[in-house]
C-alpha cells in the first residue's frame, strides 16, 4: 500500500443457494443480524435458475448466454451424453 492508498475494505459475500429474504428472521438471528447491520442488496436470478448457471453469474457478472453455463452437468461430446457430479452415498 503506498501512502496515497486507501486500506483495502473487507467484503464477506454469504451465498445460500435457495435462500430468500423471506427466510431470514427470528429462526435465523446471526443472518438477520448481518443483514440489518451490514449491507445487503436483492439479486435477480437468471434462467435457467440452477445452482451451477447462477453461481456463474454471480462469480462473472455475466448472463448465461456470455459464461455459457447453463446447467447443472457437464455435456461430453465424445459421449453425447451430460453428467453430472457424483455424491458419495454416505451423506
Amino acid at each position: 500500500m503506498t501512502i496515497n492508498q486507501s486500506p483495502a475494505r473487507r467484503l464477506m459475500v454469504i451465498n445460500v443457494v435457495g435462500l430468500t429474504g423471506s427466510m431470514i428472521g427470528e429462526n435465523t438471528p446471526h443472518l438477520r443480524r448481518l443483514r440489518d447491520d451490514g449491507f445487503g442488496r436483492p439479486m435477480q436470478t437468471v434462467l435457467p435458475a440452477v445452482t451451477c448457471t447462477v453461481q456463474a453469474s454471480l462469480l462473472t457478472g455475466t448472463m448465461p448466454s456470455e459464461h455459457g453455463i447453463v446447467a447443472n452437468g457437464w455435456y461430453f461430446r465424445d459421449l453425447a451424453e451430460v453428467m453430472f457430479w457424483k455424491q458419495s452415498n454416505h451423506l
